[in-house]
This record gives C-alpha cells, sequence and structure tokens, in this order.
C-alpha cells in the first residue's frame, strides 16, 4: 500500500480528501464571516472557530502531540483574533491559508521552544528517545486490557502517528497538510511560503521518510507506546 494512504488511514474520509464542504460554509462564506468579526462582531468569529477548530486542532495535534494539542490550539485562535484586523482578501490568499500559516508557524516555534528547553534540562523520563533513525519510546505498551481487535486497529493507528512524528517537522506538516488535510498543493504551498515545485518535491521526500518509519513498525523497530494509542484521535478530527 502507498505511504499516502497508511498516512489517511484513521484520518475522516471527507475532510482528509478535502472533498465537499459543509452546508454552513457553502451558505455563509468565510468572508463574510471575516468581514462580520472584523467589525466586532463576536458570533462570527465564533462561527469560525467552530469551523476550524477541528482542522486546526488536527494540525496540531500532529505537529506537537497530544498533550498541549488544545492549549496550543486555543492560542492559536487568540493569535486569529488579534491579528484579524488587519486581514485582507486578496486575489487567491483565503482566509483559510491564512489561519493555516498561523498554525503551522506556532506548531514550528512550539517545536523550537521545546529542543531549546531540552537542550537546557536535558530530556523528560516521559519523552521518546531522539536517534538519527528517529525517535523511540523509553516505556513498553501494555495493550493487556484492550480486545484483540481493538488492539490491532489502535496499535495501528499509534503506529502511523508514530511514524509522522519520527519524520523532521518539514515533512511532517506537509504530509498532515496535503494527505491528512486534503489541501491542494497550491494552497498549502501558500501556507510554507514556498514556490508550488518545492513544495511538491518535498511532499514527495517526506512520503518516501514516512514509508521508511512505517516499515520500522513492521519490523518491530518503531516502538508504540500506551500513552501513543491513548493520543490516537477517534472518529472525525479533522471536518
Amino acid at each position: 500500500m502507498p505511504a499516502r494512504a497508511f498516512v489517511q488511514f484513521g484520518a475522516d474520509s471527507e475532510m482528509a480528501l478535502g472533498k465537499g464542504a459543509p452546508a454552513a460554509e457553502v451558505a455563509c462564506p468565510d468572508s463574510v464571516l471575516v468581514e462580520a468579526a472584523q467589525l466586532g462582531n463576536n458570533d462570527a468569529f465564533g462561527a469560525l472557530v467552530d469551523r476550524y477548530h477541528r482542522r486546526i486542532h488536527g494540525v496540531v495535534y500532529r505537529m506537537c502531540g497530544a498533550t498541549d494539542a488544545e492549549d496550543i490550539t486555543q492560542d492559536i485562535f487568540l493569535r486569529v483574533l488579534q491579528a484579524l484586523r488587519g486581514f485582507k482578501f486578496q486575489g487567491e490568499a483565503s482566509f483559510r491559508t491564512w489561519l493555516y500559516r498561523i498554525a503551522v508557524n506556532a506548531c514550528i516555534n512550539e517545536l523550537r521552544r521545546r529542543k531549546r528547553r531540552r537542550d537546557t534540562d536535558g530530556p523528560s523520563l516521559d519523552e521518546a528517545i531522539e536517534t538519527p533513525s528517529g525517535a523511540f519510546s523509553r516505556s513498553i505498551p501494555d495493550y493487556s486490557q484492550m480486545p484483540d481487535v481493538e488492539v490491532e486497529r489502535q496499535e495501528l493507528c499509534a503506529a502511523v502517528h508514530a511514524a509522522l512524528r519520527s519524520l523532521s517537522p518539514r515533512h511532517r506538516i506537509v504530509l498532515t497538510l496535503i494527505d491528512l488535510q486534503g489541501m491542494e498543493y497550491e494552497e498549502a504551498a501558500q501556507v510554507m511560503g514556498c514556490p508550488l515545485g518545492t513544495l511538491k518535491s518535498r511532499v514527495a521526500r517526506a512520503r518516501d521518510a514516512f514509508a521508511v518509519a512505517y516499515r520500522r513498525y513492521e519490523q518491530g523497530t518503531l516502538q508504540i507506546t500506551q500513552k501513543s494509542v491513548a493520543g490516537v484521535p477517534q472518529g472525525n478530527t479533522e471536518r
């Protein structure tokens, strides 16, 4: 099975593949809500948060993990609110592209902050061990209390997530945007601030890296923790 299919495992099929939009989005486009929110309409901004919260949370979860995902997501929307008055629709640049760019930058800054903290304080006993081959767990998973079928499904979901988390942030974010969020290449290039050709090359390299990481799972060298299994999102997480 291609690497892209593995990355998409467990994702909401409609939103992950980018097919269709909720009826409310069609009836009330972003531009109307943004203009109202810029004039101080809190309900309009709340509608934008409701529309994009799960998508942005999905990006944060896959970039930064489950522990701080909700806090980081809330911080992203706070930044959006603070900067919203200066946002302008320009050509093909949409509110969604602008929002995702803020989210991606927030995730990258958070990963840099964590790296600086690790460099200063040393690794946490709960964190995975970083090696040239990727991240390895410090603990052994306990599946003993779960039915066999559910264990297998949860373990595979966790393996996909762990393989994704073992990639570099640059590769992780492009797979999240393209393969999990169903974003078009052109929009993803705008979010990442890079030429379209660069984005396509990065996606190809990221899929190759993911395939290598997943093979490590199949060979038993990519370890999955019970915490990783518990953190796998259930059902529709990126609507």
